[in-house]
């Protein structure tokens, strides 16, 4: 098999890379940068290091954003989100960590995983039992975040009857003024007299749930 050519970005991380020799910690993040992809729980980290650290000051960068972004090539927002994940899972299940540090190898939750029990918790719906369950189904079983959503999302975020109703007028709002900006269509292949009466009870409609939302 050929080997995969290397992307404009890894070119950039590696020039940064064999730039920053000199600086372990800093070329360690860099190189972690590069994997991200495969081992998103490394970086997360080695970010976290940097940010409580404030090593990024030393390294000329006005903030931590600013060094993700220019030297990691990683948006503040993700970075936010994988030190976010990481503090979750230093607190919340050290083993975690504890065992990719002793088999890097070992599989680890991705970061949607590890989003969806870090949001469960900080909700606060389900009660104690739930979560203990949710944390063995997606730290013990290795379940991601879609199979989490479709067995835990009704417990864990539940929707008011207020808001779902809400939610469904929306819905039932959007979808008629599409309907509506079809039948204003000038060659519309309906007769004419059918489509005047469906703009009217589209009018109708339309006035009836935006009441409903006022």
């Amino acid at each position: 098999m050929a080997p995969v050519a290397p992307t404009k970005t890894d070119r950039k991380l590696e020039d940064k890379m064999l730039a920053a020799a000199g600086d372990p910690q800093r070329s360690n993040v860099i190189a972690k940068a590069r994997t991200f992809k495969r081992s998103w729980l490394e970086l997360a980290e080695a970010l976290t290091g940097v940010l409580e650290r404030g090593s990024w000051e030393g390294w000329g960068y006005r903030s931590f954003d600013a060094y993700c972004k220019k030297e990691l090539q990683i948006t503040p927002s993700t970075a936010a989100k994988l030190t976010g994940s990481f503090r979750f899972l230093k607190t919340s299940a050290p083993t975690i960590i504890e065992r990719s540090h002793a088999t890097p190898e070992a599989p680890v939750p991705d970061v949607k995983t590890v989003d969806f029990v870090q949001r469960a918790e900080e909700r606060g719906a389900a009660d104690e039992d739930t979560m203990a369950e949710i944390r063995r189904v997606a730290f013990d079983e290795g379940a991601r975040a879609p199979m989490l959503a479709r067995r835990f999302k009704s417990v864990a975020f539940p929707v008011s009857d207020a808001d779902a109703q809400s939610k469904l007028l929306s819905q039932l709002g959007s979808t008629s003024r599409k309907l509506a900006a079809l039948i204003a269509e000038p060659n519309l292949p309906v007769p004419h007299d059918i489509a005047a009466q469906v703009e009217q009870a589209i009018g109708k409609l339309l006035e009836s749930i935006e009441d409903k939302l006022a």
